[in-house]
């Protein structure tokens, strides 16, 4: 069977030439880093000749030809093909057809947002190749992940506030934050470390549509959550990703509580305690959790952990499971 590995685990993967890879997923920036580091490695091997075709363009006898044809310039030849989703049958059977005896000095790369295995062609594709997967974060943990691995990549940290407000902020895109980490590092020049000063001008409207939600979560107003949630359902996120982030807010909240009930002071809670929460943001949490009592959290925290179990073992409508839940919540006295 063939393998199949993350985008992100494929930088320790050594392409060899003669190796197939279908690049699969949204995220063009993953996408382009596999690309390259497949590039590079079999330049290190041999004298390639590497070309680039489009799936929604190519014509079935120009792809024939071109699999089978080499240079004189070269001996050996890697082959390119994006939007491969857009392949016509006629196309998708020559390609599929080239795997019943593949050039050991060839190697393809298959790009594709999605390949749809109940095919008979792309089954004998991904039969034949490596896999790579290239999805964009579905949540922020995986983020913050990919952020600390390009901070050591550029020799440069984040203060841990940094690091949340980065991630909170961004969109869950790799291309998008690929983009403002590398304004960023422009911006602070030479310096090493990154401080919550320096993301004034990070994009990314996320964190924007996230603060209403919460405002409305804390306000208790089920119409607005509810409309806020629909707005960020529709801005792509992902069912089990708005549920971490109600729960991570409301575990925030309960940890207020619990720290005021051992006569902690705000000011003491705002310096101390609640780091994961931007600055400009903890007097609101402050004033949020004031309109739950402990035992309400204590409840909450059983109505969101029943509903993770749903979200991710049911096969149920999860826009419904949401919206149910979210009235449940607002409505603990």
């Amino acid at each position: 069977m063939a393998e199949s590995i993350a985008a992100r685990a494929f930088a320790s993967h050594r392409p060899v030439l003669g190796q197939n890879y279908l690049i699969q997923g949204s995220d063009a920036h993953l996408i382009d880093k596999v690309l390259d580091q497949i590039k590079r490695a079999l330049r290190r091997e041999s004298e390639i000749d590497i070309s680039i075709v489009y799936g929604d363009e190519i014509k079935a006898a120009f792809l024939a030809e071109h699999l089978d044809t080499f240079t004189i310039f070269s001996s050996s030849k890697l082959v390119i093909i994006r939007n491969t989703e857009a392949m016509l049958k006629k196309e998708l059977e020559v390609l599929a057809a080239y795997f019943e005896s593949p050039s050991e000095i060839q190697t393809l790369a298959i790009v594709t947002e999605k390949a749809n295995k109940t095919l008979g062609t792309w089954k004998k594709i991904a039969a034949n190749s490596y896999t790579v997967n290239c999805d964009p974060p579905r949540f922020a943990s995986e983020m913050r992940t990919w952020l600390m691995e390009e901070l050591r990549r550029m020799a440069k940290t984040m203060t841990p506030a940094a690091a949340t407000e980065f991630t909170n902020r961004i969109e869950l895109d790799y291309s998008t934050a690929a983009n403002e980490l590398a304004k960023i590092d422009l911006l602070v020049g030479s310096r090493k470390q990154i401080t919550e000063k320096d993301l004034d001008s990070l994009g990314g409207s996320r964190a924007g549509t996230q603060i209403d939600f919460f405002r409305a979560l804390g306000a208790r107003q089920i119409k607005t959550a509810l409309q806020a949630m629909d707005l960020m359902l529709e801005s792509d996120w992902e069912p089990l990703q708005i549920h971490f982030s109600v729960f991570r807010f409301f575990v925030n909240l309960w940890k207020i509580q619990l720290l005021r009930a051992r006569h902690i002071t705000d000011i003491e809670i705002s310096s101390s305690h609640i780091m994961d929460i931007y600055s400009t943001q903890r007097k609101e949490y402050l004033g949020f959790a004031r309109n739950y009592s402990i035992k309400s959290l204590e409840k909450i925290m059983e109505i969101l952990l029943s509903t993770d179990y749903k979200l991710k073992s049911s096969n149920i409508d999860k826009r419904l499971e949401l919206d149910l839940s979210i009235i449940e919540i607002l409505g603990q006295k």
